[in-house]
């Protein structure tokens, strides 16, 4: 099992590795960056680990200082000058100018500055007005939460010369999983696996809690739920308006409807949807997540299935015993049908595949209502997969 910190691990995942390779780009090509994150990627060391992989990047990076001087100022002690040796430089009109710095990037973490707002309403200007090229300006990387910036102010920069980067749709089921192979020492059942995934989505700290707590049983899913909701602090489940969610926008922002539940950790886009945390849904929906699961892996075995025992009944089939049977446009014979040809005794195909061809028949009728596989029947179907 993996003993790497989870927040140090998130920019090993692709999708965040592309989301630094974006804001790399924008470095490179002369911007200053903001990226935005929500507060629950702050608070978990995410959005730091972030920030370290960026400013890995180039030897010049430096974290800008803390103190409650003036910017300015904090960019003098940031390099390691005394203010007073470069008094020429200590305003906000004349620090562009400072040679020293030139080439360089400044990270600076919204949370540990108290003027993050001053920072960017009045950077651009300098930027404008300094006629550095782009090799020999500083680049800024402002890390925000929306505590920090507003949103509309975030949404009014002049983008020729600040790109804005939102953490939002960053991870998707590829990050997902590998973050749940990387923490086993064995393969994990592509089943257990595909419910694990779909299940936690996006929240990979509910990854590592269900492969270590959930039973792997259809029945114990929402009880490993429920503990997870307890370890996050989180003590019910958030309405159903906040589990179905609708808005299919917000393809690089979250839609400001849903800013504050992005906020707060419990809204995210995950590949093409926009999900609710695992933490915020009641028993139907882990239900309706873990059939979407079991059809996503075992769907395309009852279609393997229906094959087998079609060609294999419809060598056996009389032309009397197949008359009146109901077929698709295609002309293929739904397993349903298959089935009911074996039961009626129209076709003998031996007990063994009758049982067989019975128990994907009740998978497929499961997984066509929207129900996910109970676990004698899951067990059935996987013994038979495995022979």
């Amino acid at each position: 099992m993996s003993h790497q910190p989870l927040a140090d691990f998130y920019p090993r995942l692709p999708g965040p590795a592309r989301f630094i390779g974006e804001i790399l780009a924008g470095l490179r090509l002369g911007k200053s960056v903001v990226v935005v994150f929500p507060e629950a990627m702050v608070e978990a060391g995410v959005a730091d680990a972030i920030l370290h992989e960026i400013a890995a990047e180039n030897g010049r990076a430096e974290y800008c200082d803390p103190s409650t001087e003036a910017f300015p100022t904090r960019i003098l002690a940031t390099f390691g000058v005394d203010p007073l040796h470069a008094r020429d430089y200590e305003e906000w009109d004349t620090i562009i100018g400072w040679t020293a710095w030139h080439g360089s990037w400044v990270l600076i973490p919204g949370w540990q500055h108290h003027d993050v707002e001053e920072i960017v309403r009045r950077w651009p200007a300098q930027l404008n007005a300094c006629g550095l090229s782009i090799e020999d300006r500083p680049k800024l990387v402002i890390a925000v939460r929306l505590a920090d910036l507003p949103r509309s102010t975030i949404t009014h920069l002049d983008a020729a010369g600040v790109a804005v980067h939102w953490w939002w749709g960053v991870l998707d089921r590829l990050d997902t999983e590998i973050r749940l192979s990387t923490i086993s020492e064995q393969v994990v059942d592509p089943v257990d696996a595909a419910v694990i995934a779909e299940l936690a989505g996006w929240d990979l700290p509910c990854v590592d809690h269900l492969f270590g707590s959930w039973d792997r049983t259809s029945t114990g899913l929402p009880d490993a739920v429920r503990d997870y909701r307890t370890e996050s602090r989180h003590w019910d489940p958030k309405p159903a308006a906040a589990q179905r969610l609708q808005s299919r926008r917000g393809l690089t922002a979250p839609p400001v409807e849903l800013e504050q539940l992005w906020r707060d950790g419990l809204v995210e886009r995950w590949g093409r949807s926009i999900r609710s945390a695992p933490h915020a849904l009641d028993d139907a929906e882990v239900a309706r997540r873990m059939w979407m699961a079991h059809n996503r892996v075992l769907i395309p075995h009852v279609d393997e299935e229906r094959t087998r025992f079609e060609r294999t009944i419809l060598e056996k089939a009389s032309a009397q015993a197949l008359h009146g049977l109901a077929r698709r446009s295609d002309d293929i014979i739904e397993i349903g049908s298959l089935a009911w040809l074996v039961e009626t005794r129209r076709v003998d195909i031996g007990s063994r595949d009758r049982q067989r061809l019975q128990t994907f028949r009740d998978l497929r009728n499961d997984l066509a209502h929207h129900k996910p596989v109970t676990d004698d029947l899951l067990r059935r179907v996987l013994d038979y997969l495995e022979d």
